[in-house]
């Protein structure tokens, strides 16, 4: 396994200080802990008795006491325990992690495929992916595995879903609980906790495939009250527009999303197979793509102009095919949303990803480490 990466991980509180202590500094005593952390001495104990059990913390030396009294142990973080799996079911694509208590990347894998492939074959592609992670066979330290799907998640009639059959086969495997939530409110996790600032409120928009959008408030999954809430792509942009898949029309979603971008340039001529020759046809025809992004860009401002002033976050995410091209539309939409702002609200910084394509699956990992985030239980 080779690690690829870190993310900070939102336990419990007081796991979360005693985590954070040994990432601070590395070997620790337990007097080191209760001092770093302010914890009491029991609620020390209480806390790395059960990291023990799962495996997770060990003791590697003893400091003697010239002498006198029993040694004192030495604990580390053992960093090659399996502590979470994340598994992404995103549009022509497979992606699973494995993190550590620290949320370090232990092992990361992808396949890609058709879109129109069907769900037996791609949760295939899954316990295939799994198998090439490498696991040990033995995981005593894996506390659950996140699995995010498109589109939305039902929270009261999940036995309908077409995932329920993944989760039992998962479940069955590996002896742990399964949850299950939307990919863009997982990867809206992963990018939350990749900022410096725990303490704060992110919007995260996400333009593929579809647009969807979350919200993170210090740490936690904003859900609503049916699992919707922070559904950005089927704000209305456009009247009249074109019809959603939601059943509305004049979403976000018909504007802003990938096929949307791709069937726009081929009225103005421009045919491309994918995504991937985006950044080929932004550099080949930038007067002819002019009227298409302009056209995205008001309607995103649009959208963010509304969301910002009820969320009221700190930040907003953006991420998707033409925001990863570079920063042509991110420069676009800023001035947009500044005027839409007005003087009265707060112009709220917008910025691309901070990950790559395995947000989605590390964000699914993340969450089943934190009590915090939760999404539907398999």
């Amino acid at each position: 396994m080779s690690t690829t990466g870190s993310h900070q991980v939102p336990a419990s509180a007081r796991e979360r200080e005693v985590i954070e202590a040994f990432r601070a500094g590395g070997v620790l005593t337990r007097a080191r802990i209760a001092e770093t952390t302010g914890l009491g001495r029991s609620t020390v104990s209480a806390v790395l008795t059960r990291l023990t059990d799962e495996g997770v913390i060990a003791v590697v030396g003893h400091e003697e006491h010239d002498g006198r009294g029993r040694p004192t142990e030495r604990l580390a973080v053992v960093p090659d325990d399996v502590r979470a799996i994340g598994i992404d079911l995103a549009h022509g694509a497979v992606r699973v992690v494995a993190l550590n208590i620290l949320g370090e990347t232990l092992a990361q894998e992808e396949r890609a495929h058709e879109d129109a492939l069907g769900v037996g074959p791609r949760h295939r592609i899954v316990h295939e992916l799994l198998a090439g992670l490498e696991l040990p066979e033995h995981t005593p330290a894996l506390r659950g595995i996140g699995l995010g799907v498109s589109g939305p998640v039902s929270f009261t009639r999940p036995e309908r879903a077409p995932w329920r059959p993944l989760v039992a086969d998962l479940t069955a495997r590996h002896g742990v609980p399964v949850q299950v939530d939307n990919t863009t409110r997982f990867a809206a996790f992963a990018e939350h906790m990749a900022g410096a600032e725990d303490r704060r409120t992110t919007l995260h928009v996400r333009c593929y495939q579809g647009v969807g959008g979350a919200v993170v408030r210090e740490g936690a999954l904003d859900l609503g009250a049916a699992g919707m809430a922070g559904e950005v792509g089927h704000l209305p942009v456009e009247d009249p527009g074109m019809t959603c898949r939601c059943g509305r029309s004049g979403c976000l979603e018909t504007v802003a999303s990938t096929p949307a971008v791709l069937a726009a340039l081929r009225i103005h001529g421009i045919v491309l197979r994918s995504a991937s020759e985006l950044p080929g046809a932004l550099a080949a025809h930038p007067k002819t793509l002019r009227p298409v992004l302009d056209r995205v860009a008001r309607s995103i401002a649009r959208a963010l102009v509304l969301a910002t002033t009820l969320v009221d976050p700190d930040e907003v995410i953006l991420t998707g095919d033409l925001f990863d091209t570079d920063d042509r539309l991110l420069d676009a939409v800023r001035p947009l949303v500044a005027e839409g702002t007005g003087e009265r609200f707060p112009l709220v910084p917008l910025a691309r990803g901070r990950l790559d394509a395995f947000a989605g699956a590390v964000g699914a990992a993340l969450v089943v480490l934190s009590p915090r985030g939760r999404g539907a239980q398999g």
